[in-house]
């Protein structure tokens, strides 16, 4: 099932796409963001803690933190008993799988990520994930771009 967040502007809005609908991501205190779901689930949030390169994932009865490794093929999270690697995020594309076995698959997009598949034992966090991706581009991006400028390479 494909999921599609994009971030607003100035990041403090916005928009989550699943299945089942569309929600809206509104900034809420503390560097998280609140992430509308259907009224059988409800809400969620997410924060990107970028000093720590760091998804922290909250709903009822569930706290999922990714921390994202300086080589990431030693990036993993636990969620449900199950471990998970997640690729690397450099060229864009996103990489998440069980073993061998492919979780989660998409890319980068200008506004935020395009999850082309999200695998069942995911679903429960796939909004969170998404957005959580989402921020986690933008940082890398703005990144790049700083180390491009500081360096002097435009």
């Amino acid at each position: 099932m494909a999921v599609t967040a994009r971030i607003g502007l100035l990041e403090h809005r916005g928009k989550v796409r699943t299945q089942a609908g569309a929600f809206e991501v509104e900034r809420a205190d503390e560097g998280w963001y609140a992430v509308g779901g259907p009224p059988e689930e409800g809400a969620g949030r997410v924060r990107y803690d970028e000093d720590r390169q760091v998804i922290h994932i909250e709903r009822p009865g569930i706290a999922v933190s990714i921390d994202f490794n300086p080589e990431p093929s030693n990036t993993t999270f636990e969620f449900q008993g199950h471990v998970y690697g997640v690729g690397s995020m450099d060229f864009g594309e996103i990489s998440i799988k069980e073993g061998s076995r492919a979780v989660v698959r998409g890319h980068l997009t200008i506004s935020g990520v395009r999850l082309v598949s999200v695998e069942s034992e995911l679903l429960p966090i796939e909004r969170e994930l998404a957005f959580g991706l989402a921020l986690r581009g933008v940082a890398l991006d703005e990144d790049f771009w700083r180390a491009d400028h500081v360096r002097g390479t435009w």
